[in-house]
């Protein structure tokens, strides 16, 4: 987007074919480009951020029920603020949409008010199915989200420090002073870092810490003993077991060969190619002989074509793979295979 958003007022916003596509749909792209506007800090910050609550209310209005002594005291606030002029209900063109429609409709302002001060202090990135997002947070710390990944913070105040992960990503973490450390939530897990560069995986109730660089102190909720990392170290973590493991040095890449859409497999169980497929490019997967999952495969695996996927697994596996929409189903050619 090459607009000069940093002039806009908030009538600019509300009319900006752009940020309302933004706003009502939070496509990937437009995500990140909002995010990283937002952190520059513009002087009409303010103005967008009302633009935002107004837009984001109206379009929640059809599935926001509130109860009748708030609606009651909202509109009353509503009618003593709209002047004649504005009580015009007929839209007959697209200019000043959002004026008539919240003119037209009892808004619930008090929930209006509070998602706005919700965004105004914490911001959410998404990544879809099959997606790689690229970012910087406010101090310089380059993240790479992996498809079907959601990063969340808010405002560092004090030095602080501090996100949430859901899903898979890759972190290289600017070095600061040891008194403000960053801070990453994974479910249960939390990594501790001063300057380095680490992939979580936080998926299925389980959850993986490997280092690439530097050193990380993780924890996990119950678990008293945290787990110091060195380079090429993994800490894996699920409901039963929290424990660390050293990673071989012919693996050594297999826990970022996501960042080129690629799956490096190593005695590699088709049960985890699978929860791969589901977890990071939406896939639904169907088995009509539930032992091809027990199989194990060597080598590496290309994710960023499906039909190359399939392909090569059903050469590998002997097996036959429909595909219809986003559903797999393996079935079993007879006894060849790994």
């Amino acid at each position: 987007m090459d607009k000069a958003y940093h002039l806009f007022s908030k009538e600019d916003f509300l009319e900006d074919a752009d940020f309302l596509e933004w706003v009502r749909y939070a496509r990937p792209e437009a995500e990140t480009f909002w995010t990283l506007w937002q952190q520059e800090q513009p002087a009409n910050l303010q103005e967008m951020l009302e633009a935002k609550a107004v837009v984001s209310g109206i379009y929640r209005l059809e599935r926001m029920t509130p109860a009748a002594d708030i609606k009651a005291a909202v509109w009353k606030n509503i009618q003593a603020g709209i002047s004649e002029e504005q009580k015009i209900y007929p839209l007959k063109s697209r200019s000043n949409w959002w004026k008539y429609a919240a003119a037209a409709v009892v808004i619930p302002a008090a929930i209006v008010f509070g998602y706005y001060k919700y965004i105004n202090r914490t911001i959410v990135i998404k990544a879809g199915y099959g997606q790689i997002v690229k970012l910087h947070l406010p101090d310089s710390t380059a993240v790479t989200l992996n498809g079907n990944s959601v990063l969340t913070y808010g405002p560092w105040k004090d030095g602080k420090r501090e996100v949430w992960l859901e899903g898979e990503g890759l972190f290289n973490v600017t070095a600061t002073n040891k008194a403000f450390p960053f801070i990453a939530h994974a479910g249960k897990v939390k990594v501790e870092v001063l300057g380095t560069v680490f992939n979580i995986k936080s998926r299925r109730d389980n959850a993986e810490v490997y280092l690439q660089s530097g050193k990380v102190r993780v924890t996990a909720d119950g678990h008293q003993q945290p787990i110091i990392l060195a380079p090429e170290q993994k800490a894996s973590y699920d409901a039963t077991r929290f424990m660390l493991m050293s990673t071989p040095p012919d693996n050594s890449n297999a826990s970022t060969a996501w960042l080129e859409s690629k799956m490096q497999l190593k005695n590699t169980t088709v049960k985890e190619i699978i929860e791969t497929l589901q977890d990071t490019y939406g896939y639904t997967i169907i088995l009509q002989n539930s032992s091809i999952a027990n199989r194990s495969i060597d080598g590496t695996l290309s994710l960023d074509n499906i039909n190359t996927v399939i392909f090569e697994l059903q050469a590998i596996l002997n097996v036959s793979i429909e595909k219809n929409n986003d559903t797999l189903t393996f079935k079993s050619n007879g006894q060849r295979g790994y």
